[in-house]
């Protein structure tokens, strides 16, 4: 009996998992490669943001006229006179609340040709 064969003796072969369906295997070479590449992007990432300051962002005119600005204006005190007077409506203890959420069960679809 030679020296390799002895090895692997009393081992069982390992078993191989079937390939993923649109997946290709990759060699470890490029795996390395692409795993060596996305480290290096990731350490010049930092190094790449100190070198180039940013300006800061524009901000835009506003395009709206001043009528329309009057009218948001005037809906957002409404809004808050609203919501001060809902907030404020005084509750009895262990009252019941004002809606119970209930999920509805997702509906069967038909078999095909059934319709």
């Amino acid at each position: 009996m030679s020296e390799s064969d002895a090895r692997g003796a009393g081992k069982a072969a390992p078993q191989r998992r079937p390939p993923r369906a649109g997946s290709r295997r990759l060699s470890r070479r490029l795996f390395m490669t692409l795993l060596a590449a996305g480290t290096a992007g990731v350490a010049a990432a930092p190094a790449r943001a100190l070198a180039a300051p940013r300006k800061p962002p524009r901000v835009p005119a506003s395009k709206r006229s001043v009528a329309i600005e009057k009218g948001i204006a005037e809906q957002k005190t409404f809004l808050a006179q609203q919501l001060r007077v809902i907030r404020d409506y005084p509750l009895p203890p262990g009252s019941n609340p004002a809606f119970v959420f209930a999920p509805l069960a997702p509906r069967r679809r038909a078999p095909r040709g059934t319709r």
